[in-house]
C-alpha cells in the first residue's frame, strides 16, 4: 500500500504541469459551453412542460414530462462524451508517464481524441456510462456541495433526509453503486489501450481487482481523503483571510455581505479545483495500479516511475494551440459573465435579492446612486421603476408627480427628457446628493450589464401607450435579454411584452392575493405584498411552475419566515441584512460570529 502510494505520487509528478494545464484549458473551455447547453435545455424543457420556474412542487411533473426526459437524456449525453474525452486524455497522459514520455497539453488532447473517436466508431456506449459513473464517484464530495447549492433540489434534499429511512436509503443505493462499479474499475484501460471489446475489458478488470481490493480500493480511498482535506483546508484558509482582509478595509456596514459573497465565491473556485484534483488523482493512482498488476506478463520487472520524462516537444506550434484554447475559455467565460446569469444561474442562487429602486435606503430612489450603491452592497438585482417622457424617451422614476424627489409639481409625461436632465433629485434625499439627476433605462442598461440583474417595473400610462414596446426594445439592444425581468400591475403590458419577445421573464405585481391569477401565460412569476404570502399561495404558484417575490421585506423576521415558505425572491431596502438571512439561518452581528459559524 505504501509502495502504490509512492508510485502514485511519482506518476503524478512526472508530468503534473502539462496534465493539470490540460484539465485547466480543457474545462475552460468545455465548461462555459455545457453550462450553455444545459441552459438553453432547462429553458426548452421548462417550456414544453408549460412551467416558468422549477420549483418543489412542480419538480416531479417537470422530469415526468416526455420532452423533459428526451432534452436531459441529450445533455446527458453530451456530458458522458465530454467525460469520456477528459479520462480519455488523462489516461493518454499516465500511458506517457508510464513509458517516460513528456507529452504536452496538445498531445494529451490529440491521444483522448484519438481513444474517444475510436470507442465512438466500435459503438461503445457502455463504456460512456461506467466511466461517467466512476467520475461521479470520485467526486462524489463535490457533487453534493454542488446540490446543496441547487434549487430546488437543495429543498427536496433537506426534506427527504429528514425521513430516516430514506437516508439509509441513500447509504445502501451508493454502497451497491460502489460494490458494483469497483470491479470495472480497468474498463476504460483493457478498452482504449489494449483496444478490447468492453465484455473482455469488463473480465480482465475484474481479474485484476479480484485479490488485490484491499489495495487498489485502499489507495483509491487514500486519494479521496487526501483531496477532500486538502480542499477543505484551502476553503477555511481562504475564507479566514477574506475575512481578515476584509475587517480591514471593507465599509464595515457592508462587511458581512462581502465576506458572504466572497466566501460562496472561494467555495466555488475550491469546488472547481478539488474536482480536477480528485480525478487526476484517482486515475493516477488506477493507472499505478493498472501498469503494475495488468501489465505483468509484458513487463517482468516492477515498473519504476521515477525515470524523468523524456520529450522535445514543438514548442512554438504548441504554445500557439494552447494560447488559441485558453482564449476561447477565457472568451467564454467572459461571454457569460458579460450576457449576465442564465438559467443554470437562477438555479444556483437559492433566493434573489432585489435591492427596492435601488438601494434607496442609503442613496436617492431610482437614481444611478441608487443603483451603484445596490452593487456594492452585494445585491442581485436592483428593482426600478420607469416612465416615458413627452419625447419617448425612458427614464426611471416612481411617482405620478416629481414633486416629492425634484419639487416640480408636474408628471414625467408632460416633460422633455431636456427638461428631465435639468431636475435635481438628490436633496431631497441628502445634501450630498445635490445634482443627481434622473437616468434614462439606456444608461442604466449600459452600467449594469454583466454585473446586476435589473427588475424594471413597467409603470401603467395608459392602455395605449408604447412603453412597454420600448422596454423590451432597449434591452434587446443592450443583449439584457437574461439579465433583466419586467414587471407591471397591468397585464396588458406583460402581455405586450411576451408578444415582443416571449423569452423575456415577467412577473405581475398585485397588491392582494385572491382568485387565480397566477395561471396566465403572460407572466412567469408574480410580486406581491409579502404579509400576503403563506405557504398555500407559494404551494399553488409553484405548482402551476411560477415564482413568487415578496415586498417590500425589511425585517428579520419577516425573511426568515419568506425564506421558510420557499419564496424565489425578496424586494427589500435592506439587501445586506437580507443576505445574511439567506447565506445562515440567523444573522450574525460580528465577523467573530461569522468564522464560528464556519468552522463548527
Amino acid at each position: 500500500m505504501k509502495t502504490l502510494a509512492k508510485d502514485t505520487w511519482q506518476i503524478a509528478c512526472q508530468n503534473w504541469k502539462n496534465i493539470l494545464l490540460f484539465e485547466l484549458l480543457y474545462r475552460m473551455v468545455t465548461m462555459p459551453a455545457y453550462l450553455r447547453l444545459i441552459s438553453r435545455g432547462v429553458r426548452l424543457a421548462l417550456e414544453k412542460a408549460g412551467y416558468s420556474y422549477l420549483t418543489a412542487g412542480n419538480i416531479g411533473g417537470f422530469f415526468l414530462c416526455p420532452w423533459t426526459i428526451l432534452i436531459l437524456i441529450g445533455i446527458v449525453a453530451v456530458g458522458m462524451l465530454l467525460v469520456v474525452l477528459e479520462i480519455a486524455g488523462l489516461i493518454t497522459a499516465f500511458q506517457g508517464s508510464a513509458y517516460y514520455q513528456k507529452l504536452t497539453p496538445l498531445h494529451i488532447l490529440w491521444g483522448g481524441m484519438e481513444k474517444t473517436a475510436t470507442e465512438i466508431w466500435k459503438k461503445n456506449w457502455k463504456l460512456a456510462v461506467i466511466t461517467s459513473v466512476q467520475v461521479v464517484l470520485m467526486n462524489l464530495f463535490f457533487v453534493l456541495r454542488i446540490l446543496t447549492h441547487t434549487k430546488p433540489l437543495n429543498f427536496v434534499l433537506k426534506e427527504i433526509m429528514n425521513e430516516p429511512w430514506v437516508a439509509f436509503f441513500l447509504v445502501v443505493l451508493l454502497i451497491v453503486l460502489i460494490v458494483a462499479v469497483y470491479p470495472a474499475m480497468f474498463v476504460p484501460y483493457g478498452c482504449m489501450i489494449e483496444q478490447k471489446a468492453f465484455s473482455d475489458s469488463l473480465h480482465r478488470s475484474h481479474v485484476l481487482t479480484r485479490h488485490r481490493k484491499r489495495f487498489v480500493a485502499g489507495l483509491m480511498i487514500l486519494c479521496e481523503i487526501c483531496v477532500c482535506a486538502v480542499s477543505i483546508l484551502a476553503y477555511l484558509v481562504g475564507v479566514v483571510i477574506a475575512a481578515v482582509l476584509v475587517n480591514f478595509y471593507a465599509d464595515q456596514t457592508l462587511a458581512m455581505a462581502v465576506l458572504l459573497r466572497v466566501a460562496d465565491r472561494i467555495e466555488l473556485a475550491v469546488l472547481f479545483a478539488g474536482s480536477i484534483l480528485a480525478v487526476v488523482g484517482c486515475y493516477a493512482s488506477l493507472s499505478v495500479c493498472y501498469y503494475q498488476y495488468g501489465t505483468r506478463h509484458l513487463h517482468e520487472e516492477r515498473w519504476d516511475f521515477r525515470y524523468p520524462a523524456r520529450g522535445t516537444p514543438k514548442r512554438r506550434r504548441i504554445v500557439m494551440v494552447m494560447a488559441i484554447l485558453a482564449s476561447i475559455g477565457v472568451f467564454s467565460i467572459w461571454d457569460m459573465v458579460r450576457t449576465g446569469p442564465t438559467v443554470t444561474d437562477r438555479l444556483l442562487t437559492q433566493v434573489e435579492i432585489t435591492a427596492h429602486r435601488g438601494s434607496s435606503k442609503n442613496a436617492p430612489e431610482n437614481t444611478m446612486s441608487a443603483i451603484q450603491m445596490a452593487m456594492e452592497e452585494m445585491a442581485d438585482s436592483a428593482e426600478i421603476d420607469v416612465q416615458l417622457t413627452s419625447d419617448g424617451v425612458v427614464v426611471l422614476g416612481h411617482d405620478a408627480s416629481l414633486k416629492r424627489v425634484a419639487g416640480v409639481n408636474r408628471p414625467i409625461s408632460s416633460m422633455t427628457w431636456e427638461q428631465i436632465q435639468k431636475l435635481d433629485v438628490g436633496s431631497w434625499f441628502s445634501d450630498s446628493y445635490a445634482g443627481e439627476q434622473i437616468p434614462s433605462l439606456e444608461e442604466v442598461l449600459e452600467a449594469c450589464h454583466g454585473k446586476m440583474h435589473l427588475n424594471i417595473e413597467i409603470k401603467n400610462v395608459g392602455a395605449d401607450s408604447d412603453l412597454p414596446a420600448r422596454v423590451v426594445n432597449l434591452i434587446k439592444s443592450a443583449g439584457m435579454e437574461e439579465q433583466c425581468v419586467v414587471t407591471s400591475t397591468s397585464l396588458s403590458y406583460l402581455k405586450a411584452v411576451k408578444e415582443i419577445d416571449p423569452q423575456i421573464v415577467t412577473g405581475y405585481i398585485i397588491s392582494a392575493a385572491y382568485g387565480n391569477f397566477y395561471s396566465s401565460d403572460a407572466l412567469d412569476f408574480i410580486s406581491l405584498r409579502s404579509s400576503f404570502v403563506d405557504r398555500h399561495l407559494v404551494e399553488n404558484v409553484h405548482a402551476q411552475g411560477k415564482g413568487v417575490f415578496a415586498w417590500t421585506v425589511n425585517n428579520k423576521s419577516e425573511m426568515e419566515r419568506l425564506m421558510m415558505l420557499g419564496v424565489d425572491g425578496i424586494i427589500t431596502d435592506r439587501p445586506v441584512l437580507a443576505r445574511e438571512i439567506v447565506y445562515r439561518e440567523e444573522a450574525t452581528e460580528t465577523l467573530f460570529e461569522y468564522l464560528r459559524m464556519v468552522f463548527r
